[in-house]
């Protein structure tokens, strides 16, 4: 919903799920939620994101993310940001992970008609861990380097593909790789098929973790 040329509301709704049995029932349920303000050189963004995969009377993965993140416009293509987030994921024996950052984001490339862009972003945050595991307790600091690349047409279509490389400060080989492309489908104005690929390595977590995460799933996104 947009409210005048400079101030601006957006949320976006989505669902997806996934019922199957072999021996045991399987069932997995994806929600996401995004709400974003507008207002001149000001962005406030909140992301949400629950997901539950269960078989039988056990639960595998009951993961929670939530993101806070503030931008500031320095300049056409200079950006400033801080950030918070949340999050657990028992399946990586992750009880919970808060962290805090801030640093640069750069728009490396624009079309003229503005569906396709680059961005490349660099900052420091602050992390604390709590596992279900030893170490129990674990704080640290990392630098988080992202790319982004979207690609859309005038109404129907649309690829969205992020990365962040997360090495710890002064020890590279400790980091943690994140990417996730969406594939977007216009259905009607405010209703769109998605599937979405995501694909996870993380070198800090306990030795009986799984060092790598990877998804595809489909499902609907409802824009308010």
């Amino acid at each position: 919903m947009t409210t005048n040329d400079s101030v601006s509301w957006y949320g976006r709704l989505t669902g997806t799920g996934n019922l199957t049995r072999v021996r045991k029932q399987s069932l997995l349920i994806n929600i996401a939620g995004t709400v974003e303000y507008k207002n001149k050189r000001h962005l406030t963004l909140a992301l949400l994101n629950l997901r539950l995969i269960r078989a039988g009377q056990e639960d595998f993965s009951r993961d929670a993310f939530a993101h806070l993140r503030y931008n500031y416009k320095l300049s056409k293509i200079l950006i400033w940001e801080a950030y918070t987030q949340i999050q657990s994921s028992p399946i990586q024996l992750l009880q919970q992970r808060r962290l805090i950052g801030t640093g640069l984001r750069l728009r490396f490339f624009k079309s003229q008609n503005g569906r396709q862009h680059i961005h490349l972003g660099s900052s420091v945050m602050f992390e604390q861990n709590k596992f279900s595991e030893e170490p129990d307790w674990q704080g640290l600091y990392r630098s988080s380097n992202y790319f982004a690349l979207a690609l859309r047409t005038k109404n129907q279509f649309s690829i969205v593909s992020t990365a962040y490389w997360q090495p710890v400060l002064g020890l590279i080989k400790n980091y943690r790789f994140s990417s996730e492309s969406v594939v977007s489908i216009k259905i009607t104005r405010k209703l769109a098929f998605n599937t979405v690929f995501y694909y996870n390595i993380d070198k800090n977590l306990p030795a009986n973790a799984p060092l790598e995460t990877y998804g595809w799933r489909n499902g609907v996104t409802w824009e308010l």
